[in-house]
């Protein structure tokens, strides 16, 4: 069905009442690629929650060939593997770095900011890939990464949680003070956290989009 209007304008709304809007240039399995004018957008299939094709005055051009020509969001990880490249997770939340592992539900992302993160792929609402050679905060690439290189991590993200206990984490980038706390224990896709007042929270993972611990 998408695949007749690529190369026309498209206006989408994602989940999480984010707003999209661009030329449509791809369409594969589980992703779409969009080009806003000045990046390409790779979206994800689950989080397009309705979208339309109307039509503008103003012009805006192809920008050319995609970065990262691929058929499936997994795909789409592993080829962004190593890149710099900007990822949103909320409406108000886009986190610029590395994506270092990518695992069975969730992949591994180095930011100069957070440093390293967890975040689920049911959450990624899209992914841009950025100018490699600048860099993020000019900072140097391989001294960034190198950090991390040496690392293993768990097949499945809740079983990496587990090997977070007894540790200060942080859900979702802090946003909320309750997203802020030491793991006591993880059972059933449940947390159990101890909050900065020294009370027991409990936190459903499947609504968690990331987790990062301060180094």
């Amino acid at each position: 069905m998408l695949a007749k209007h690529i190369g026309q304008y498209m206006e989408l709304e994602l989940s999480g009442n984010i707003h999209e809007a661009g030329i449509l240039i791809e369409v594969s399995s589980d992703i779409i690629v969009l080009y806003t004018g000045k990046a390409y957008r790779y979206v994800p299939f689950r989080h397009i929650k309705n979208f339309s094709f109307p039509i503008i005055d103003e012009e805006i051009g192809s920008g050319g060939e995609p970065e990262i020509d691929e058929t499936s969001f997994r795909k789409l990880l592993m080829n962004a593997k190593g890149m710099f490249v900007e990822i949103l997770l909320t409406k108000k939340n886009s986190v610029h770095g590395y994506i270092v592992g990518i695992m069975n539900n969730y992949f591994v992302f180095y930011s100069p900011v957070f440093k390293t993160m967890f975040i689920s792929m049911d959450h990624l609402k899209w992914l841009s890939v950025c100018d490699d050679e600048k860099g993020p905060y000019g900072l140097n690439k391989g001294e960034q990464l190198a950090q991390v290189s040496s690392l293993s991590w768990a097949r499945t993200l809740e079983e990496q949680v587990k090997k977070l206990t007894n540790k200060l984490v942080v859900l979702d980038l802090g946003m909320h003070p309750q997203n802020i706390g030491m793991i006591r224990a993880v059972k059933d896709g449940i947390i159990e956290m101890v909050n900065a007042q020294g009370e027991a929270i409990f936190v459903n993972m499947r609504h968690v989009k990331s987790f990062h611990f301060p180094q």
